[in-house]
């Protein structure tokens, strides 16, 4: 998985909020919870983001059974309700502010307001940094072997339609590592800019319009999204026009991105466990806020697999869960 405009006052972040109760009477009371529990605020990215949501859900099932506090927050994907979210936790006196898929480096104004609170940040998919310790990265890396496989099933040529997302720091860096694997290849891209929310709308309204200009039979042909909602967008648009011609690739491994894998309709998705990082982030949670503002930056890598046809049994033996 974006952002620029003028920010929010906290009276939209406020309306935007839904609470989580686990435990005693919310977020806002900023004392660690004495008694082990902890008020953490949670920024989402966009509701319709399956992905990071999947992270969230495996964050908060954690903390419920803490007896933690959690508010979340959904910006639907604008950098401006996102820094309002963080200043109004900020007011709210929390523990912990978690921060998804937003660029730490676009939310500078709610870092330094959580900073000088003495709050720290946690990222996920957002970088770490001064006042943000700790980030699980779902960046370049899982791109790298997905984007080596679109190079050799093209044979190094033809044509590549690119759905990207300049506003997330994952396809920031998925879209960068892809970029590095065509370098020396004759294969020509056409880029568009997703939406969100409405991402897979916008995979299917681009991949309708680059169908149109290449017609079956015109050569190697493949859509590369920097994660699978458009993906999906385009298999849709594929179905519809009968094309059966043209590689999809996306990234994130959702359970209908690898179910398309499986039928044919993709050629390969990137598995992240983005529910491995959830728990993770979650199980660390003490630690970050112990250590806080002031400690070392650090980056988790979460697990990845590429899943194709070829692959997929192995992918389901080893994460048995993603599959049912």
């Amino acid at each position: 998985m974006n952002i620029r405009r003028v920010a929010l006052g906290t009276t939209l972040a406020a309306a935007l909020m839904t609470t989580a109760a686990c435990g005693n009477s919310g977020a806002g009371s900023g004392d660690g919870g004495g008694d082990g529990s902890y008020d953490i605020g949670i920024v989402q990215f966009s509701a319709t983001d399956e992905t990071a949501e999947k992270a969230i859900g495996s964050y908060v099932e954690y903390a419920d059974e803490k007896g933690w506090n959690i508010t979340k927050v959904d910006p639907q994907g604008s950098v401006d309700k996102a820094i309002s979210a963080v200043n109004d936790f900020v007011q709210k006196g929390v523990d912990l502010i978690i921060v998804t898929v937003f660029p730490t480096d676009q939310i500078t104004g709610g870092v330094r307001a959580a900073t000088e609170a003495g709050i720290p940040i946690v990222s996920f998919s957002g970088g770490s940094g001064p006042g943000v310790p700790l980030n699980a990265d779902s960046g370049a890396l899982v791109s790298t072997d997905v984007s080596q496989q679109l190079v050799e099933d093209m044979g190094g040529k033809g044509e590549l339609l690119l759905l990207g997302y300049k506003s997330g720091l994952p396809c920031i860096g998925r879209e960068q590592a892809l970029d590095d694997a065509l370098k020396g290849s004759d294969i020509n891209v056409t880029r568009q800019e997703v939406a969100i929310p409405g991402q897979v709308e916008s995979g299917t309204k681009f991949t309708q319009a680059w169908l149109a200009k290449h017609r079956k039979g015109s050569g190697n042909l493949a859509i590369w999204a920097c994660f699978d909602d458009p993906a999906l967008g385009a298999v849709s648009a594929l179905r519809s026009a009968n094309r059966t011609d043209v590689k999809v690739y996306g990234i994130n491994g959702t359970p209908a991105a690898v179910t398309a894998v499986q039928s044919g309709a993709m050629r390969a998705t990137a598995f992240i466990d983005v529910a491995g990082a959830g728990r993770e982030l979650a199980v660390r949670t003490p630690d970050v806020i112990e250590g806080g503002v002031d400690a070392k930056p650090e980056d988790i890598p979460i697990p990845t697999f590429v899943v194709t046809k070829e692959s997929y049994d192995e992918f389901a033996k080893k994460y048995p869960d993603e599959v049912k």
